[in-house]
């Protein structure tokens, strides 16, 4: 591809061609004036010492020259920002320079002039700047032109201006003949090695700049690359203080890269205060971390040192995730094992005790309506009555939570469920009047359940909540539509839509909470606080909702109150 097909091709290397050789051009309009200025001006000078007079016609030649050389530089500067075809431009200015060297020649004595070497001047200008075609097209003009010259004085035809310093000799024809000859050689030869060299720099050029375009491109890739990982990436120097921090970091930690840069790593993960190694000797390791705004996150890191291309240290990398909600996940598991696993055992021991239990209730039933008792055996009588319904009771909760009945599923309105329930609650013995009741029954949706098991779930939610609050309170109740991207999706099944495919529903008091020690184990069977209670409400609770495909999660502070929070699947029909 030529120059000028370079440079017609609208694309980004015509672009950096064009942009060039304009750079070139400029700078050949500085030297032309400078080199002018500075051998003219010499040889002015030397002139003056010889010739008093400032007006000597070879003074007068060289005025004559310099202010054309300025004049024209005056004219390029002008037009050259409006000048479309540059080496058209290039062209025309180094032609302009040979003819003006060649009047130069002429006026300092011809075959004789000092100012030859100026044509070798130009043909490196024209190798520079329009490579080898434009130094050999040079190259044969200054050979016509100082050949011409050359001829044209020695058969008389014109008389260079010549000086007392430089004056004409006669010569021979072979004199002439060698004279032409060997700067016509000269003119090629410098044209040969000008355009070789300046090709070799040109492709050198090309070649680096290709290279910078692939480092460039490969940078932003890298870039690119370290901004879309999902893991948090960090970067110290030998103090300890952040390089770099990229875009999954900032929304781990809540943090921007502008607020840590060049603070201590420490100030955001404590724990860098003491050698890793000691510590954590696999360099990978698991802590909790605040966020600026207050939530907690358990985050899994992995360090390794930081080094350049030689293997110098030049600081840490620090990679970490959130593994907060895998937690929370593998929390979830170990407890659905236990459940599980208690279940199993539970299913075991009622079916084994029922029968038994049935029995003794039978026979002590018929003990009693038979026997003449007096008022003591008569109320232990009673007690033993009561104390084997309580067995039974206690035994059906068992098998309850060991395989919730799936039986009597119908299409249920939660909301007339949870009215229906509270308001039944409101009247029981278990009720605090002192206790402020909000409701935002605003989510719109029918679940698949069975309502009596559901009515079972909020009656001991509620329960739950008002033994929170012995002296007084505020219960919450909530329902809403939830959105599927913000929930773990471990139930949803093929045939369900996208979005608005769970209820959330909450139920918030603000009771004395839960110590963070036991949030894990609430719904483990038979785990409670409280003087009375078996500790199967929670637990046959949680049974109940995980058997529909749904979710229970709980979030509390000890003195601020407890948050129930359960996912049920919407049915469609």
């Amino acid at each position: 591809m030529t120059i000028r097909q370079c440079l017609d091709s609208k694309n980004p290397q015509a672009e950096d061609v064009q942009k060039e050789l304009l750079k070139k051009l400029h700078w050949l309009m500085l030297l032309r004036v400078l080199i002018i200025t500075f051998f003219l001006g010499v040889t002015i000078l030397i002139q003056l010492k010889q010739t008093p007079s400032y007006l000597a016609p070879f003074l007068i030649y060289l005025y004559t020259v310099i202010v054309i050389v300025y004049f024209l530089t005056f004219i390029y500067a002008f037009i050259i920002n409006r000048i479309k075809n540059l080496p058209f431009f290039a062209y025309l200015q180094i032609i302009a320079d040979i003819f003006l060297i060649t009047f130069l020649i002429y006026s300092t004595g011809g075959r004789e002039s000092i100012f030859t070497f100026m044509y070798t001047i130009s043909i490196i200008t024209a190798s520079i700047l329009v490579y080898r075609k434009g130094g050999v097209l040079v190259a044969s003009l200054c050979s016509i032109l100082y050949g011409g010259l050359l001829d044209l004085e020695f058969y008389g035809v014109i008389h260079p201006v010549s000086s007392k310093v430089l004056e004409p000799r006669d010569y021979h024809s072979t004199d002439l003949f060698y004279s032409i000859l060997m700067n016509i050689t000269a003119f090629y030869l410098v044209a040969f090695l000008s355009s070789l060299l300046s090709e070799q720099a040109r492709r050198s050029g090309r070649e680096l700049q290709k290279k910078r375009v692939d480092f460039d491109q490969l940078e932003v890739l890298n870039r690119n690359i370290v901004q879309s990982i999902n893991s948090g990436l960090l970067t110290t120097d030998l103090e300890g203080k952040v390089t770099f921090f990229n875009k999954a970091a900032e929304e781990i930690t809540g943090y921007s890269f502008s607020q840590v840069y060049n603070s201590k790593a420490e100030k955001m993960f404590p724990f860098l205060k003491k050698p890793l190694n000691s510590d954590h000797p696999s360099s990978r390791f698991e802590s909790e971390f605040k966020r600026e705004d207050g939530d907690t996150l358990y985050l899994g890191f992995s360090t390794s040192p930081l080094r350049d291309s030689r293997g110098e240290e030049l600081g840490d990398i620090l990679i970490f995730q959130d593994l907060t909600k895998l937690k929370a996940m593998e929390e979830h598991i170990k407890m659905v094992d236990r459940l599980a696993a208690v279940g199993r055992l539970a299913a075991g021991i009622a079916h084994e005790m029922r029968n038994p239990l049935a029995s003794m209730s039978g026979s002590i039933q018929v003990l009693k309506s038979e026997l003449q008792l007096d008022d003591g055996n008569e109320r232990l009588m009673d007690i033993a009555i009561r104390e084997t319904e309580r067995l039974n009771a206690l035994i059906t909760d068992f098998l309850l939570f060991a395989k919730p009945g799936l039986e009597g599923k119908e299409m249920v309105d939660i909301t007339k469920v949870i009215s229906d329930t509270l308001g039944e609650f409101a009247s029981s013995p278990e009720w605090n009047k002192d206790i402020e009741v909000y409701k935002n029954l605003s989510g719109d949706g029918k679940v698949e359940a069975n309502p009596r098991q559901l009515k079972q779930v909020f009656w001991n939610l509620f329960i739950n909540a008002v033994q929170a609050m012995p002296e007084g309170g505020k219960l919450k109740v909530e329902v809403r539509s939830q959105k599927s991207e913000v929930r773990s999706l471990k139930y949803m099944s093929n045939n369900q839509k996208v979005e608005d495919n769970f209820l959330e529903i909450l139920i918030t008091d603000t009771g004395c909470g839960i110590p963070k020690e036991n949030l894990d184990k609430i719904f483990d069977p038979f785990f409670t606080t409280k003087e009375k209670g078996a500790g199967m409400g929670l637990a046959i609770a949680y049974r109940i909702i995980e058997s529909y495909k749904g979710e229970t999660v709980v979030k509390s502070k000890v003195g601020q109150g407890t948050t129930f929070t359960i996912y049920l699947p919407v049915a469609f029909s």
